[in-house]
């Protein structure tokens, strides 16, 4: 077998567990800067993508093909074309005009509703691939599998997705959990996904004050059934007090503080007044039940303006008020961390970690770049080096690290939305609001290592991962160097020797790859599809299924 190490070294483990995947390129840059100033380097990104990634969004072209219809139904020409990802910019005005053109006006197909949560799909395969700032990466990844909405829900989801990605998530994404939380809130897609847009005084609606509570920050274990708490958890607890935590009568009062948070579509709202059409998050006086009383022990009467007040805007200050006391909970700090350990270091995570970072969650309440404080705290520790790599590569995050380590360039086709469908491991894709399950024990059962490969195969060979395995491939003529180069920069280290085996034999049966090594008459096309097939099998190593 070749000389690759016995196992990963502490920089490749390190950057793997915070990243989509580590490149030898990314070990190369830790371990000449330090990793403390890579983090430091990771976690000060530009506010929005980095110029070599924003030019591959501009350039990034997916297509769309619709027949042609003249009837009462609608009227709109046919459509075949690669279309740029064009909605990523558009204002809310914009996408709403799309929704407009689908449903009242029939100018358009819905299927440039759909096209929308396309194109978002499409740009977070190029952002977590290409995007040299992988932490933010990684980061944003979290929180939309924290904050989950789901495509299946409706085109009164799916058209701002755009707005969603961007300012419910990314531009939050490393800074405080209390304006992430309330970001999110008051985006459309958050507020259809979860009801809250149709939440009215005379009927509040309590489902998305329930997954404020049990999924968003505080989590299921905080929920104490009918009781009461009597603490709120902004601080330590008194003596002989009980944990905190959350009752069904806080979300009731949740739901009623929250009413009155919509999204401006037109609606009419009495006889004299109707809302704009801007698609933008509004709050509606009229919509507003004034009943709240106590949330987490805290009154909310002071932050309702009296009955009487010219001016019942000021109603919105419950909502932020109730996000604060759920976003800022002791409860929460331990949920959220815990999560995010868990999904650096795998099921069962250091918990000498944990209790540093919900003491720094905990200090930095409200610090603007809270989360930052806490992931640079995290990673910082020395655990973060530690072997061996034990949680498991969901099947998505799998094809992302597989474009890495073969710096495969992402061009959109319509593979990214049906090559994770069995699964449901993609943005967008998980129906519930409880998000992806982040235990191996799940994906272990349903992520066969048969699909993984033929996922990656189709991948290369529709052009969704864009490679010319020739060109990237070292120049050789032994199948053992060139299994040692494409083991060492996907895996990092030796395969079972079992493994090596079986690549040793597919290696050295291939004429394809004979011919690459200069031995044989295959053709060009020939030598790169078993290049592809070989690669493709290195990655089906259970090696690599960890990160």
């Amino acid at each position: 077998m070749p000389l690759l190490p016995e196992g990963p070294n502490p920089q490749f483990i390190a950057v793997n567990r915070c990243t989509f995947g580590a490149r030898d390129s990314d070990v190369a840059k830790v371990q000449s800067m330090g990793w403390a100033q890579w983090v430091e380097e990771q976690l000060n990104p530009p506010a929005g993508d980095d110029p070599m990634t924003r030019q591959m969004l501009m350039d990034a072209r997916l297509r769309i093909a619709y027949g042609a219809q003249d009837n009462a139904n609608g009227v709109w020409p046919a459509v075949d074309e690669e279309r740029p990802l064009q909605t990523l910019w558009m204002t809310s005005e914009e996408l709403f005009k799309i929704y407009d053109d689908v449903n009242r006006l029939r100018v358009l197909p819905t299927a440039e509703i759909t096209r929308i949560a396309q194109e978002v799909v499409a740009a977070q395969w190029i952002r977590n691939t290409h995007s040299p700032f992988q932490i933010r990466e990684f980061m944003a990844d979290f929180w939309h599998r924290h904050f989950n909405v789901a495509t299946a829900e409706g085109q009164l989801v799916q058209f701002q997705l755009p707005i969603y990605d961007t300012e419910g998530i990314r531009q939050h994404a490393l800074g405080n959990f209390t304006d992430l939380v309330n970001a999110n809130a008051r985006s459309a897609a958050m507020l259809f996904y979860l009801d809250n847009a149709v939440s009215r005084s005379t009927t509040p609606n309590e489902n998305y004050a329930r997954e404020l509570l049990e999924l968003h920050t505080m989590g299921a274990d905080a929920y104490l059934g009918v009781t009461t708490p009597p603490w709120t958890g902004l601080g330590p607890a008194p003596s002989g007090t009980a944990a905190p935590g959350f009752s069904d009568q806080d979300i009731l009062q949740a739901s009623r503080a929250l009413s009155g948070w919509t999204v401006a579509l037109g609606q009419r709202v009495n006889s004299t007044k109707i809302l704009g059409t801007n698609a933008r998050f509004v709050y509606e006086p009229a919509f507003h039940n004034r009943n709240a009383t106590t949330f987490l022990g805290v009154n909310l009467a002071p932050f309702q303006p009296a009955s009487n007040a010219a001016d019942q805007t000021g109603g919105i200050m419950q909502g932020n008020k109730v996000i604060e006391l759920a976003a800022q909970n002791e409860k929460t700090a331990v949920f959220i961390v815990t999560k995010l350990c868990r999904r650096i270091w795998g099921d069962e995570p250091p918990q000498r970690v944990i209790d540093l970072g919900v003491q720094t969650w905990l200090e930095n309440r409200t610090h603007p770049e809270q989360i930052k404080n806490v992931v640079r705290m995290i990673l910082n520790q020395p655990e973060i080096w530690t072997g061996p790599a034990v949680k498991l590569r969901r099947p998505y995050e799998k094809m992302i690290a597989f474009a890495r380590v073969t710096n495969s360039r992402i061009r959109p086709t319509a593979m990214m939305n049906t090559a994770f469908a069995a699964t449901k491991d993609a943005v967008f894709l998980w129906g519930s609001p409880d998000g992806w399950p982040d235990e191996n024990g799940y994906w272990l059962s349903t992520a066969g290592v048969m699909t993984q490969w033929n996922n990656a195969l189709t991948a290369m060979s529709n052009g969704v991962l864009s490679v010319n395995l020739r060109t990237e491939s070292i120049q050789t003529n032994s199948v053992a160097t060139l299994l040692d180069d494409w083991i060492g920069r996907i895996v990092g280290y030796q395969v079972s020797s079992a493994g090596y085996a079986a690549l040793r034999t597919m290696a050295s049966t291939s004429t394809g790859i004979a011919s690459y090594l200069g031995s044989g008459t295959a053709s060009t096309t020939t030598q790169e599809n078993e290049l592809r097939r070989l690669v493709a099998l290195i990655s089906t190593a259970p090696e690599f299924a960890y990160r």
